[in-house]
């Protein structure tokens, strides 16, 4: 929440060349500063905020980059004005001279890593510096203290750098970088993809002696594993406000301590909202591989998320004494409608360092603004493309405390078992070299009952589909779309009937859906077009809640989902490797191919029927075949372990916590398959795998959908198994012919919705009837949807191609 303006702030008058600055042309600026002292005083900043930006928004070619800022720093700048270099706040690299950079002689001295050396000392108000993808750039000339300067009393610690974003920068930084004088003030440090140990780092944070300002640390692909990471943990704690650790080895060993150390601010769930969201109940019980257990008690329309007032803000917090503050202990989530803080790079150099479009804050004001001070603990977390499951995920949301505000973890792999259990993976009625990712089963998680104040997400698209990705040797990426969207999709939605709906959290704004295919067999295409409709039903009912207010001082409303952005993999249709594998085709069935019957992907060609016998030989597994099928007669109970053991539906388990063992009763069923749940008997028969005994834990709502009984506590390795099949069959050919295009049936689909909503609108403003569409379903949803398509890798060339 930004903080409120100071008392000269709110009674002084607004400039109007304040007001106008942000909409003047930038080809104006520099006759703009030519009016007078009060036009300079106004424009200037803006001029020479980031010489590079400016330089380059007034015109430059990018091929004249490097020429014109060696001239610039060698030529020009020793004959400014001291008062004109104080202008200089930013130096952003990022896309000036990236690539033509390296065309600089190595033998002349008029080069970027020489200008590193002498920019500092002579711009004294240097605020950011950003250097990501610069190889030939050394930022440790960034903190060299010059001879010249080796007497000189330090800066003003409070006036150093705030930014400094390093990323893939080649050059390995030295062991006292972050113990430098002229980096004590950052808020924002970007050190990804740098070689290294990062033990300086934590070295330098450790007993809070170095960096004490520092809220944004980001760490992608720095190699961190799991000790790594704690000793991160243990040197920051809650002092940062976001952390990105993606694409580093890390797993659920760490979360646990993650949560005790960065997680520790007072809890944001409360039982007042009982009515519209469901309360948490805690029943005393614990294990070490689910923590701490938690019920949803749902109230009478919680559970079915349509309680009347479930789009409504939060009530202000009031106390009988006006001067009283909430206490340590009396954490308040956020309203829902206050800006997200934003953690990008671009974001914080806006507010640390102004813009051609923001102005310059006051030093005075800099530890007051919002992204320099930070809540107790991290509200944004960005772990994607590490080790960390999905039943992971679920643990971290579980664990903390309902303050993240914005997650980010594309791809989770989804196990049934986890740690030194995965040693014996292939004893496991689960197919060879095989893995699955997404986020089955998690869908309640994600609700304000849990996840208190989320209101930016970026998860895989399963979590909306049930479709799981399939990863397995073998077979073509045609072949593995096709299993995991009839197969494993049949089995998810059996194993977890549940998934996310926009109503599930009205308070989220932001939602980015991974690793979609670009083909579909008519499933996958079907649930995303149903959740676009569920987003547009949403954003209707907010309207008509806000028009049936009777006063112009009615309740104040969540905005809804605002911003829906669909990540799609590459169309394997353009990938030579797209639709071959050894394995995928029958070859019996080849062989039968009459003369011109070769094979096609479009659906409206015929071709004859191949040999019964070479179609019952490889036919792949029935979509609809997918739950387990008793093998003995209904009446008949299992007879292997732990049936055979016990008479009714519970069994006794040896649980840990901590060091301390314990018994529990664990939910296992009666045995008897033909129940009217098919999900349970395959559970009840997997139970029966001793390797699948292990993560016991409490019925979520998923299961309970399922089949499970409320309030039991299963073993959640047995239930997540049922998703894979013991065994993977290809596809026949003909499967893969009607996979379509999931982006272009999107696109119609907006399309049709689109000129269904003009033309209801249209009807309205002539009054012929109310703003409705013929068809409900069909909804046009007016927020911001963005979609990217992955570039294929039969078209992918490197940045140096083409020199």
């Amino acid at each position: 929440m930004a903080s409120l303006p100071s008392y000269q702030d709110a009674v002084s008058i607004l400039d109007w060349l304040e007001l106008v600055a942000p909409y003047v042309a930038d080809k104006d600026f520099a006759s703009l500063c030519s009016v007078n002292r009060r036009f300079y005083a106004v424009f200037a900043p803006r001029l020479w905020n980031d010489p590079l930006v400016a330089v380059r928004r007034l015109g430059l070619d990018p091929s004249d980059d490097l020429e014109w800022y060696l001239a610039f720093v060698f030529d020009r700048m020793h004959r400014l004005r001291p008062t004109t270099l104080a202008l200089i706040i930013t130096l952003d690299f990022r896309d000036f001279a990236k690539d033509t950079a390296h065309f600089s002689s190595d033998s002349s001295t008029r080069t970027i890593p020489q200008t590193l050396r002498q920019l500092p000392p002579i711009l004294p108000n240097l605020r950011c510096i950003l250097l990501d993808g610069h190889a030939e750039a050394n930022p440790a000339f960034l903190t060299a203290t010059p001879a010249s300067e080796a007497n000189v009393t330090p800066r003003d610690p409070c006036q150093g750098l705030l930014l400094l974003s390093v990323a893939h920068c080649q050059t390995q930084l030295p062991n006292g970088f972050y113990m430098s004088d002229k980096l004590q003030s950052l808020v924002f440090l970007d050190v990804s993809g740098l070689s290294g140990s990062l033990q300086p780092l934590i070295a330098a944070a450790h007993g809070r002696r170095n960096l004490l300002a520092l809220k944004v640390l980001k760490l992608r692909r720095r190699e961190i594993n799991d000790p790594l990471a704690l000793m991160l943990f243990q040197a920051f704690k809650s002092s940062l406000w976001s952390l990105d650790i993606s694409e580093n080895n890390i797993t659920d060993a760490i979360l646990g301590q993650f949560t005790a150390l960065c997680f520790n601010s007072p809890s944001l769930r409360s039982q007042s909202r009982f009515m519209t969201e469901g309360k948490l109940v805690f029943d005393s019980q614990h294990n070490d591989t689910h923590g701490p257990f938690m019920f949803i008690q749902e109230s009478d329309s919680s559970g079915t998320f349509s309680h009347a007032e479930r789009h409504f803000v939060d009530a202000p917090i009031y106390s009988a004494d006006a001067s009283r503050d909430l206490q340590e202990d009396e954490a308040v989530r956020a309203n829902g409608r206050t800006p997200l803080r934003r953690d990008s790079v671009d974001c914080v150099k806006a507010a640390t360092s102004g813009g051609m479009d923001h102005p310059v804050p006051d030093w005075s004001d800099v530890p007051y603004l919002d992204v320099c001070s930070a809540p107790a603990g991290i509200t944004h977390l960005h772990i994607s493309d590490t080790h960390i499951t999905s039943s992971g995920v679920e643990r971290l949301l579980r664990s903390s405390q309902g303050q993240l505000e914005e997650l980010s973890c594309d791809a989770p792999s989804f196990l049934p078992v986890q740690g030194s259990a995965l040693k014996q993976q292939h004893l496991l009625p689960w197919p060879k070299n095989t893995t699955l990712r997404g986020v089955l089963g998690c869908a309640h998680i994600f609700r304000p009952v849990f996840s208190s104040n989320l209101r930016e997400l970026r998860i895989h698209h399963s979590l909306v589909t049930q479709i799981p990705t399939l990863e397995t040797d073998g077979l073509s990426t045609m072949a593995r779309l096709w299993l995991a969207e009839t197969v494993l999709r049949k089995r998810s939605e059996m194993a977890f009937p549940q998934t996310f709906e926009p109503d599930m959290n009205p308070r989220l704004t932001s939602l980015t859906l991974t690793k979609i295919p670009r083909r579909s067999n008519g499933p996958l295409i079907d649930k995303l077009l149903h959740f676009l409709r569920q987003v547009g039903l949403q954003e209707r009912a907010i309207l008509e809640t806000s028009s049936q207010s009777l006063s112009r001082h009615g309740p104040v409303l969540l905005r809804g989902l605002r911003h829906l952005r669909l990540e799609f993999e590459a169309d394997p249709i353009e990938d030579p490797a797209g639709f071959s594998a050894a394995d995928d085709l029958d070859a019996e069935e080849l062989l039968n191919v009459g003369v011109g019957e070769g094979f096609s992907f479009f659906g409206d060609e015929r071709r004859p029927q191949p040999r019964p016998e070479a179609s019952r030989k490889k036919q792949a597994t029935a979509p609809d075949e997918v739950a387990a099928r008793p093998s003995q007669p209904a009446t008949v109970r299992l007879s292997a372990f732990p049936y055979s053991d016990i008479e009714g539906e519970f069994m006794r388990y040896r649980d840990t916590w901590g060091e301390k063992q314990f018994e529990r009763r664990i939910w296992v069923g009666a045995g008897v398959l033909g129940s009217d749940h098919p999900a349970v008997d395959a559970y009840m028969k997997l139970v029966t795998n001793p390797l699948l005994r292990t993560r016991a834990g409490p019925a979520t709502p998923a299961h309970v959908r399922a089949g499970v009984p409320e309030g039991t506590v299963l073993f959640h390795a047995a239930w997540d198994a049922i998703v894979m099949p013991s065994e993977l069959r290809p596809p026949r050919a003909a499967g893969l012919r009607g996979m379509r295009d999931v982006l272009e049936a999107i696109k119609a689909f907006r399309v049709e919705t689109r000129a269904a909503y003009e033309a209801a609108k249209k009807t309205t403003v002539e009054g012929v009837a109310e703003l409705t569409t013929t068809r409900p379903q069909d909804y046009f949803w007016s927020g911001r949807l963005e979609v990217s398509a992955q570039q294929s890798m039969a078209h992918y060339r490197a940045p140096d191609y083409w020199r």
